[in-house]
């Protein structure tokens, strides 16, 4: 997949820092292996740790809600789900050995999620799993609207974010357990791996824009071509369709087959 986003991990922070300060502890200490400062002095800096290739970028944000954030952006694909969020997660607890006033918690601003310092240190040490790296959101059905479910952090290991819309009220749960599944074998196998529903319904992937012309405009989640979507929309992403049998060297697009399949689900 091209343009895979950078992830963005932050440790959230009791108060602003120098990111020059930080990064000097960190590099005198023996955490980062070597460091170079990027735009205006103290507010930004690339650093390589751990013996590997391949730069981070650290900077000092203040993020919408006013928290203040120690930022790290780098390019985990190449890593894996396990391997890629261990890196980052290690980065990030060098640097909170350093950081003056003590640190909060972690805000995953890829999955849009807010993680505590234990889970920090269980992704440092390899322990991640699909559900602490890709967030899954369900906008439930009620009255006449009916449920969308997306995920949100995916797009950075090298494979699109998965939305499905329409669904009825009850599909909320199934819905949730399809995108898990085909996003389990896509971080597994890449684009190429064959997809499937839970109950073994071959599935292909339908980028957004395509499926939106296709569905009505006012379902939550649906807009129109070229639209800008909110915060955590913007990356790669796509939806489901049945995978029937090609006619002509040509899919047809059946985004009705999948839903028809999750139906209601007995509460647990």
């Amino acid at each position: 997949m091209a343009d895979r986003p950078s992830s963005l991990v932050a440790l959230r922070l009791a108060t602003a820092v120098d990111v020059a300060d930080v990064i000097a502890a960190a590099r005198s200490a023996g955490d980062l292996d070597r460091t170079s400062p990027v735009g205006t002095a103290g507010s930004a800096a690339l650093v390589h740790w751990g013996g590997r290739p391949g730069p981070a970028a650290v900077r000092a944000v203040v993020d919408e809600d006013g928290a203040d954030l120690l930022r790290t952006e780098l390019d985990v694909g190449g890593d894996g789900l396990v391997a890629g969020v261990a890196r980052q997660a290690g980065l990030l607890v060098a640097l909170a050995r350093h950081v003056p006033g003590g640190v909060l918690g972690v805000r995953d601003l890829s999955a849009r999620v807010e993680r505590d310092l234990a889970w920090l240190d269980r992704a440092a040490a390899g322990g991640t799993r699909r559900p602490d790296a890709v967030a899954t959101v369900v906008a439930a059905a009620g009255g006449r609207r009916p449920g969308w479910v997306r995920t949100q952090g995916a797009a950075r290991f090298g494979v699109p974010d998965l939305e499905l819309y329409g669904l009825v009220a009850g599909a909320e749960d199934a819905a949730v357990a399809a995108l898990g599944g085909v996003h389990d074998a896509l971080l597994a196998g890449g684009m190429a791996a064959p997809l499937a529903l839970p109950d073994g319904t071959a599935v292909r992937l339908v980028p957004v824009l395509e499926a939106w012309s296709r569905l009505p405009l006012d379902w939550p989640g649906i807009g129109r071509a070229g639209e800008v979507r909110g915060p955590g929309l913007d990356g790669p992403r796509a939806t489901l369709s049945v995978l029937h049998r090609a006619r002509l060297g040509r899919h047809r697009l059946d985004l009705a087959g999948v839903t028809a399949r999750l139906g209601p689900v007995s509460p647990r």
